[in-house]
């Protein structure tokens, strides 16, 4: 085969696989067009000779990377950029509910804390910790500390009849 024709087809077959990269994102893509702008460059030199094709060839590196800086300041400028980027603050984003005032709130474990499992606590399901050894299910449990999304419990004393109650209720 011609290796002009070569060049110019693993050229052109880098730089749609680039651009397909942004659509199909997880890098195969992107590695397979790194692999094929290298076999250009080996092409170029066939093609063009050892002076001139290194030449070519570190041209086609230089506009590929030149043209990936281009890309990334203006693209998410774009119509196309905004919809792939995020657009809203994430100051003004709520993360999970404030926990911190459950802690004190007692409830039930649902099931055996081998030390994480699931209480049942204000008549919500919740994915629990036990803060010191094993707590089989069915235990009155305590709520003793909250970090972020990470509840800990300890076993408790039995619960009061109107909190028994609302620990039983299903979600």
């Amino acid at each position: 085969m011609n290796p002009h024709l070569m060049f110019l087809f693993f050229s052109v077959l880098a730089f749609v696989l680039f651009v397909a990269e942004v659509f199909l994102p997880g890098g195969i893509v992107g590695a397979v067009g790194a692999i094929s702008l290298l076999v250009a460059c080996g092409f170029a030199i066939v093609a063009f000779g050892p002076a001139f094709g290194t030449l070519v060839a570190l041209l086609l590196i230089l506009v590929t990377l030149g043209g990936f800086m281009f890309w990334l300041m203006k693209m998410p400028d774009t119509k196309l950029g905004k919809r792939f980027a995020l657009q809203t603050d994430l100051q003004e984003s709520k993360s999970a509910e404030d926990q911190d005032e459950l802690v004190g709130h007692r409830g039930v474990a649902e099931t055996h804390l081998h030390p994480s499992g699931y209480a049942r606590i204000d008549g919500k399901r919740m994915d629990v910790v036990a803060s010191r050894g094993f707590i089989d299910e069915g235990t009155p449990v305590e709520i003793v500390e909250v970090h972020g999304m990470r509840i800990v419990v300890r076993e408790a004393e039995e619960l009061p009849p109107a909190e028994e109650a609302q620990a039983e209720e299903p979600a």
